[in-house]
């Protein structure tokens, strides 16, 4: 199940609890346990960042009064795309 939850974020380059469960027939819950899992376990690289700062919010003086959202997206590691190669 997480190499088809890997291959379903490198085929489609999006994240989403949704998306997953949907495709998988899983609960939302389940879907985002396993894609930490996967960041864990290092197949999955997680940025964080925003596409206008460079500093993370937590951080930020002005996270406050700041109307930019964060921006999550994922990576697959050289890890992952091992593993996606691998039959």
């Amino acid at each position: 199940m997480l190499k088809e939850i890997l291959n379903l974020i490198n085929e489609t380059n999006l994240y989403s609890d949704a998306f997953i469960s949907k495709k998988l027939n899983i609960r939302k819950d389940m879907a985002n346990d396993m894609v930490k899992s996967l960041i864990r376990m290092g197949y999955l690289i997680e940025d964080l960042g925003s596409p206008t700062c460079q500093t993370s919010c937590s951080k930020c003086a002005y996270a406050r009064s700041c109307n930019t959202t964060p921006v999550k997206t994922f990576k697959i590691s050289p890890k992952g795309e091992k593993l996606l190669k691998a039959v």
